[in-house]
């Protein structure tokens, strides 16, 4: 019963979060490779990630950040909230310099790209899971190129473009955008666009990362 007990804290528990039932398998399959890392859940959104974990209790959450209802940013602030969070790595196709650098503002330990082998996926866990950070090479690279070449906001949004944004930031569509606003869907997209072109982006979730990344909101809260 005690090396039975010895091999259990050993166990590294793990909860998928991913919105592709085939990604979150195949990642599964990769991970049960190593007997000492358990995956004891499974979410397709970030709503479900933290009801699953303040059930499961996972030691580490592998995260997505494209997913519908809730996504990887909102998840991440979230988990890493609790009492007592788990370590957070994030796996996804994404690899622009404003989302890695939001993400391990929040807090995540890791950050890999889904083009990684299932070796070094297992072996970021690990390292996660002991309080390390661990990054994919082609990230750490990409940060190293940003550094001398960081966004800078050249042209300062209006009161009202603030506004957008952080109803942006909040996940709330245009319509509803422009109700809050009192003004009409095409005035909002007006704003977004004026708002892109300043924030050097072409999408919402880029404008999300960046907003968060450089606390853009924070530095103009009321």
């Amino acid at each position: 019963m005690s090396e039975q007990n010895r091999v259990a804290e050993r166990h590294i528990t793990i909860l998928l979060v991913d919105d592709h039932t085939m990604m979150r398998e195949g990642t599964r399959h990769l991970l049960e490779e190593d007997a000492s890392l358990v995956v004891v859940g499974e979410a397709q959104n970030g709503i479900e990630a933290i009801l699953c974990c303040q059930e499961l209790k996972p030691d580490v959450v592998i995260l997505d950040i494209a997913m519908k209802g809730m996504n990887g940013f909102g998840a991440a602030r979230s988990l890493l909230a609790q009492a007592k969070p788990p370590a957070i790595l994030v796996l996804t196709a994404y690899d622009q310099a404003a989302y890695v650098q939001t993400m391990l503002k929040t807090g995540a330990k890791g950050y890999w790209l889904k083009s990684a082998r299932g070796s070094q996926i297992r072996q970021a866990v690990h390292e996660v899971a002991q309080g390390k950070k661990s990054l994919d090479p082609e990230v750490s690279r990409m940060l190293r190129d940003q550094q001398d070449n960081e966004l800078i906001l050249m042209e300062p949004l209006t009161t009202r473009e603030l506004a957008v944004l952080r109803l942006v930031v909040q996940g709330v569509r245009n319509i509803e955008i422009g109700q809050r606003l009192s003004i009409s869907v095409k005035t909002v997209e007006t704003h977004l666009t004026s708002l892109y072109s300043k924030l050097g982006v072409q999408s919402r979730a880029e404008a999300i990362a960046l907003a968060q990344r450089q606390g853009l909101l924070l530095e103009n809260e009321q």
